[in-house]
């Protein structure tokens, strides 16, 4: 039976994961890697760790899997956004990769917004965010020799694309996010980048997720243990992927990405500019991802945080604990309140961010209170993002999920009830290398050539609906309102 490959480096670890052309994991592998920060703001990764990861991750998959390499028929790839990496134009790195937690480029940002004013979104097609665009200005200002030297500016997706082929590509999921990019052509955009002065022929050539962008080189089969000319697809952004191994592809359809931190994202036909939202193209063609960016939610990253508070460590015990104390509190009016902004935002109006907060604390608060206040404070945001998109135009009916915390039952079930929607959360693990999987399988040809996506339901079947209880949501809907009174008091009070 055939064999596909997804790997997938994230911000601070790489996963690799081997299935067969039935969607069954054979065989998964993660390893971790670190980000250097040599002064104050600045945050950067290695991009041969990326590439030593990612090759000892399948060298870890084939062993444990016990397959021969001539079975896999397609390998593809997703990772972090926005990282901005200089290569010489034989490939060899010039720097570490700046990547999208960097905040070096502030200046750059701001110039930017200076050139284009008001117009900034609708040229662009997004506002800035996290892109790498401003850093590569910081490169060619700061470091000119760099600058010079740099043959093309390599996303993490396509720096692993160039080390297995050969060939600078990246595909449109990807680089998608970028503010060069034009989404109605899906090529970059001469006119943008022209009056920022940087030069579009240092940028990757574009490839749809599912296209073929080469084959596996001689060296990188070395490396891999992989077989030379096995079919490289271009891949896609890690939310992307992660929303395909979720069954997103479809206009209206959402996906909730629940991590370190909360991303609310919608699968439309359309991309027009919206301020408070975030697009890129999505895994199916002609379909687009809005994300919801009006605010930084720490999901995961609050958990853990409160782990490392009140039990000095975070192994799966100390959630499994967490969550046991969580239950044996009753959700009412006299609960704390959580705000679930522990991470300052990634927009320069600081004056417009909230901040983390425990509220209602009493000499009789306990730490299951305290836990189960994480768990509703992140549902509240939530509802507060579905609020935003309803006003914009989207009518959401269900939200599909996965991510490290939808592994908390009791959590998946609070969000359903505070969210009055099904919150279908996927079982597949590392759901973005299972993403990259499922686009080597579309690229590869393995599954349906006249609609690849059609077929794919039956892979990812294995899902589990949490549905809202009456009951509870009419508590919920008591507490909301509080919630958002209590956010709206600690606007601008980080920046003060």
């Amino acid at each position: 039976m055939t064999k596909l490959l997804g790997i997938d480096v994230g911000t601070s670890s790489t996963k690799v994961v081997l299935i067969n052309e039935d969607g069954l994991i054979l065989g998964m592998a993660t390893c971790d890697h670190p980000t250097y920060s040599p002064m104050s703001g600045y945050r950067e990764q290695d991009p041969e760790e990326w590439w030593k990861g990612a090759c000892s991750c399948i060298h870890n998959v084939i062993t444990i899997s016990g397959i021969q390499a001539c079975e896999i028929a397609a390998i593809s790839f997703s990772g972090q956004g926005c990282s901005c990496l200089p290569v010489s134009k034989t490939g060899k790195p010039l720097s570490r990769a700046i990547i999208w937690t960097d905040g070096r480029a502030s200046q750059e940002q701001s110039q930017i917004r200076k050139i284009f004013g008001s117009e900034l979104g609708q040229v662009a097609g997004n506002d800035i965010y996290d892109q790498p665009e401003p850093r590569m200005m910081w490169i060619r200002i700061h470091r000119p020799e760099i600058y010079r030297q740099t043959a093309k500016f390599l996303s993490t997706i396509s720096y692993l694309i160039y080390r297995s082929t050969g060939n600078m590509a990246g595909n449109t999921s990807d680089l998608g996010f970028w503010l060069g990019f034009n989404r109605n052509s899906n090529q970059w955009n001469d006119t943008f980048l022209s009056a920022i002065h940087l030069d579009s022929s240092k940028f990757p050539d574009l490839f749809a997720p599912y296209e073929i962008v080469g084959t596996l080189t001689e060296l990188a089969a070395r490396d891999t243990g992989l077989l030379a000319g096995t079919p490289v697809v271009a891949g896609g952004e890690d939310t992307t992927n992660a929303a395909l191994a979720a069954g997103i592809w479809q206009e209206g359809q959402a996906f909730f990405v629940r991590g370190s931190t909360d991303l609310l994202c919608v699968c439309s036909e359309s991309f027009e500019y919206h301020p408070s939202l975030y697009t890129t193209c999505a895994a199916a063609p002609h379909r687009y991802l809005r994300m919801g960016m009006k605010q930084v939610v720490a999901s995961g990253g609050s958990y853990l945080w409160l782990a490392n508070l009140i039990f000095n460590g975070t192994d799966s015990d100390v959630y499994q604990k967490m969550d046991e104390l969580a239950a044996s509190c009753e959700p009412n009016q006299r609960s704390p309140l959580f705000l679930p902004y522990l991470f300052p935002g990634i927009t320069e109006e600081l004056d417009a961010q909230r901040s983390g907060a425990f509220f209602g604390l009493t000499t009789l608060t306990n730490p299951g209170d305290l836990c189960r206040a994480v768990m509703e404070g992140t549902g509240y945001a939530l509802r507060e993002s579905i609020d935003h998109f309803t006003q914009i135009g989207y009518t959401i009916k269900e939200i599909s999920s996965n991510g490290g915390p939808t592994n908390s039952a009791l959590w998946n079930q609070i969000t359903a009830d505070i969210i009055h929607l099904p919150f279908v959360v996927s079982n597949i693990s590392a759901g973005a290398a299972y993403g990259a999987a499922i686009l080597a399988g579309i690229g590869s040809g393995l599954f349906s050539a006249e609609d690849p996506f059609a077929s794919l339901p039956s892979l990812l079947k294995s899902t589990k609906r949490f549905k809202a209880r009456a009951e509870l949501c009419r508590v919920y809907d008591l507490i909301y309102p509080q919630f958002q009174r209590l956010a709206a008091c600690t606007v601008g009070v980080y920046s003060r």
